[in-house]
């Protein structure tokens, strides 16, 4: 009788451990899986010495993350050359990141953060987002990656526009499409987007404040994808700057952009 009692409590704990070990999730991305993939394409950067050495491979940052997701420290755990570690640290380092968990609860917790270098995939990607290199700043920039709100800022982010759009509202309005999804179920409504413009004038980070489904909420981030900026300026240098642009479908109407000037930008 005693073994029995023994053996269900030993299963009772290992039931018990694992019911808690699957309750454990470590430090995420802010960003969906899908937009934290789009945002390593647009920003991945090949040092040209790495490209004439042919110097490829994955390189593994391993971190740790505090309760409210701030990194509290990082090593390099699988090097592939110190250009291209440095790469990848610069890429990590954007990125801001939900905290581990555990039944729910934020924790401290530990992650790795992984990069594959591949110069054939590269050139594919440069060609297809339109740039090799990423495009520097006309101004030095600020190293500490402070995240600035607009108003804190001495020259607001400028959106480089196409030939095609004299305003971030035309743009939307020419390049926003209606999913068909939301047609169908006669949605309307407003997807909310924050979103970090980057020294170098690139968006990052892009997250859903709001939701609106039938497609509407993935159409709002390409959208936001495809934006590119002149950073903002504070003290002579470009910073990081936070933002959000709220986008509105409406029924039968095949595109619409609705942006309110919710930080007072004049954007």
């Amino acid at each position: 009788m005693k073994f029995f009692k023994y053996i269900i409590t030993l299963l009772l704990l290992l039931i018990f451990t694992i019911s808690s070990y699957s309750q454990l999730t470590p430090p995420k991305p802010l960003m969906s899986q899908k937009v934290y993939k789009a945002f390593i394409k647009n920003h991945i950067d090949y040092p040209n010495i790495s490209l004439k050495q042919k110097q490829q491979g994955v390189v593994t940052i391993e971190f740790n993350a505090d309760l409210e997701g701030n990194i509290t420290n990082y090593s390099i755990s699988n090097s592939v050359s110190k250009e291209l570690d440095s790469a990848a640290i610069s890429i990590f380092k954007l990125i801001l990141w939900k905290p581990a968990t555990s039944i729910g609860k934020p924790i401290a917790g530990t992650s790795e953060f992984q990069i594959k270098y591949n110069i054939k995939s590269f050139n594919k990607n440069a060609k297809k987002r339109g740039y090799f290199h990423i495009p520097a700043p006309t101004y030095g920039s600020d190293t500490s990656l402070k995240i600035y709100q607009f108003k804190q800022l001495d020259t607001f982010p400028k959106v480089i526009l196409t030939s095609n759009a004299s305003s971030i509202q035309q743009y939307i309005y020419n390049n926003l499409t209606y999913p068909d999804a939301a047609s169908k179920l006669a949605l309307s409504g407003a997807v909310e987007i924050s979103f970090i413009i980057e020294t170098n004038g690139l968006p990052s980070n892009i997250t859903p404040i709001s939701y609106l489904g039938g497609g509407c909420t993935e159409e709002a981030i390409r959208i936001i994808e495809s934006i590119n900026w002149q950073p903002g300026i504070l003290k002579n240098k470009s910073v990081r700057s936070y933002h959000t642009i709220t986008i509105s479908f409406q029924k039968n109407e095949n595109r619409d952009g609705h942006i309110p000037n919710q930080q007072g930008s004049g954007i």
